[in-house]
């Protein structure tokens, strides 16, 4: 059974790498606002003027007139996993429905002079969360529970969630007047994560006989700055780049196990067993997760008066989730430091504004980045993906605004294994569609029309 605790705390450190099945490279969440969806994240050296630039670029605050926005975007996903040819089970093909995870995201920038603005943002640029078919503990071993609805999976992880939200204060400043700008803030990071999974006595021959369901949570706090720079180069290009450091997050939390009663009398003995020494009883388990770091730099060429295109290309370091220690409170339960091997990754993404008429702006952009796990496994069955995206804006007076954005989310099928430490076995297949929405307000004196 020491085996069984091992799997379970693998559990708590491989959910840190487990978002949305297929929607963000590794577990990043980048559609902070429909106007950036819309561009697929593209703006660095030209943010959309929602305040959404606390984020996608800090120094362009000191350059944009003061704005407060609210929005969501619903992502909306599934998954299917077809195994190989030959397994003996009632239906090879394991399918998970279409779930939808709403993002919520806040942003004000307020515009203290003319060289000086500060801003602040409430977003989750991290997380969302995975779900497989798994029959009831008390449904374990009824005729009802088939392999279709009972995915093997379950012994890696079937019901698991991941967030970080970030709440971020930035100060931006004018260095050169209407030319170069600097922003500089410190964000306060919240982490979160649950995972729920099965495990079975493999090694004693009970493989796939479900003994124990574990349950573990966590959360936690850290603290990380950004920086950002911006220069306008001539009247139509720009330039930009961001920097946003790794947050290490100290996660504290609580594993419960629930005993699967089997068949087999003497497992049930052995698992009671377990469970009174404490090895498998509820208990405190603390691990330490670092959210990656990343850096951005990208390019605004204004093709015409009503014409932007823009360019950006990101690093982000994933291999900060190289480890994990997992810490368990009581001396009968076995610690465990996991190693996932994921490795830093490229984005390169393409957009373009175009301004219909004065109040109406159409957006389109396309991405690629290569993938973050180094497999496909039930808590991340991703790949290298390719974003198409494509949105409005509608600007009722001077004041308000309405941004909505569409986005899909196209990943080639990719083989991969349903259990820990195992090879693979099948092959993961995904879909993925992102809907936003953004309603922003615009304050104070429009310096921008105030410098035609």
């Amino acid at each position: 059974m020491k085996r069984s605790l091992a799997m379970a705390s693998a559990a708590v450190a491989a959910c840190v790498a487990a978002g949305t099945p297929l929607h963000a490279q590794g577990s990043a969440v980048d559609q902070q606002s429909a106007c950036m969806t819309g561009r697929v994240g593209t703006g660095v050296a030209s943010p959309c003027d929602d305040g959404s630039a606390v984020y996608f670029s800090p120094a362009g605050l000191a350059m944009q007139r003061s704005a407060f926005s609210v929005g969501v975007s619903l992502v909306n996903s599934s998954n299917r996993f077809n195994y190989d040819v030959g397994r003996t089970l009632d239906d090879p093909t394991i399918r998970r429905e279409p779930e939808t995870i709403p993002v919520p995201q806040a942003f004000v920038n307020v515009r203290a002079s003319d060289r000086v603005a500060v801003g602040l943002g409430v977003f989750a640029p991290y997380g969302l969360g995975l779900k497989w078919k798994v029959c009831d503990v008390d449904q374990a071993f009824s005729p009802e529970c088939t392999a279709e609805n009972n995915f093997e999976g379950r012994f890696t992880g079937y019901d698991n969630a991941f967030r970080g939200i970030y709440i971020q204060p930035t100060v931006a400043f004018q260095v050169v007047p209407n030319r170069f700008s600097v922003g500089v803030g410190a964000d306060y990071v919240r982490g979160s994560i649950e995972v729920n999974q099965r495990a079975d006595v493999a090694a004693s021959g009970l493989r796939g006989v479900d003994v124990v369901d574990a349950n573990l949570k966590g959360e936690g706090t850290g603290l990380t700055f950004h920086v950002g720079a911006l220069a306008q180069l001539t009247q139509r290009l720009s330039l930009g780049v961001r920097y946003l450091h790794s947050a290490e997050v100290d996660m504290e939390g609580d594993a419960t196990f629930k005993q699967v009663t089997t068949p087999f009398p003497f497992v049930n003995a052995l698992v009671a067993g377990q469970i009174m020494s404490g090895a498998l009883g509820d208990q405190g388990i603390s691990t330490t997760v670092e959210f990656p770091w990343h850096m951005v730099a990208g390019f605004s060429f204004a093709a015409t008066d009503r014409l932007n295109v823009m360019g950006d290309y990101q690093r982000t370091g994933w291999e900060s989730f190289d480890a994990f220690n997992i810490d368990f409170e009581n001396a009968a339960a076995t610690d465990r430091v996991l190693n996932l091997g994921y490795q830093n990754t490229n984005t390169f993404r393409l957009a373009a504004d175009f301004m219909a008429t004065d109040a109406l702006a159409l957006r389109a952009g396309f991405r690629y980045n290569n993938e973050a796990s180094p497999r496909a496994t039930p808590f991340l069955p991703e790949y290298e993906r390719n974003y198409f995206s494509a949105g409005l804006g509608y600007a009722v007076g001077r004041r308000l605004g309405l941004d909505l954005a569409y986005q899909y989310v196209h990943q080639p099928d990719r083989r991969g294994s349903v259990r820990p430490n195992e090879g693979e076995v099948g092959v993961y297949s995904a879909q993925a569609q992102v809907f936003g929405v953004t309603v922003s307000y615009r304050f104070g004196r429009d310096r921008a029309a105030d410098m035609k």
